[in-house]
C-alpha cells in the first residue's frame, strides 16, 4: 500500500511545488517574470490547440518510453557497452522532444511545471474580433465578455 500513498503524494506535491516555485519567482523577480511570460507555454502562430496537444502527447510518450526502457530491471550490464552511460538515452530523448515541440508550443513535457507556471501567470488574452477575454494558459479555460 505504500506504493499507492507515494504515487498519491507525488501526484499532488509536484504541481503544488511548481505553483509555489512560480509564486516565489513572481514575488522576488517581478521584472524578469513579466518579461519572459512567467514561464508559461503558449501555442505559436500557425498551430492550434489540437496540434499542441498531439505534440505534447507524442513527446511525453517518447520520454516515458525511453525512461522505462532504460531503467528496465530485466536489462543488465551485458545489454550496454558502458553501463555508466545509461542516462544518456533519456537526455537524448529530452533533447529530441524539445527540438520537435518548441516551435509548436514551447514544450511542456513536464505537466507539473507547465501547470504551475500557467496557474501563477494567469494571462488573459483579448480576442480582437469578438472582444472577449479568455484565460489562455489554464486547461479548460473559459471566456467572459470584456466591455
Amino acid at each position: 500500500m505504500a506504493g499507492c500513498e507515494e504515487a498519491f503524494e507525488s501526484t499532488y506535491s509536484e504541481p503544488g511545488c511548481a505553483i509555489c516555485g512560480c509564486g516565489l519567482v513572481k514575488a522576488f523577480q517581478k521584472t524578469y517574470y513579466n518579461d519572459y511570460g512567467g514561464g508559461a507555454n503558449e501555442h505559436q502562430s500557425g498551430f492550434n490547440k489540437g496540434t499542441g496537444l498531439g505534440a505534447e502527447i507524442i513527446g511525453t510518450f517518447v520520454l516515458v518510453y525511453t525512461v522505462f526502457s532504460t531503467t528496465d530491471p530485466k536489462r543488465n550490464a551485458r545489454d550496454s557497452h558502458v553501463p555508466v552511460l545509461a542516462p544518456l538515452p533519456v537526455e537524448f530523448a529530452v533533447f529530441m522532444v524539445h527540438l520537435a515541440t518548441i516551435p509548436v508550443n514551447g514544450t511542456g513535457i513536464n505537466p507539473a511545471r507547465s501547470f504551475g507556471a500557467a496557474v501563477i501567470y494567469n494571462k488573459v488574452e483579448v480576442d480582437q474580433n469578438t472582444h472577449h477575454a479568455k484565460l489562455v494558459n489554464i486547461p479548460g479555460s473559459y471566456t467572459k465578455s470584456v466591455e
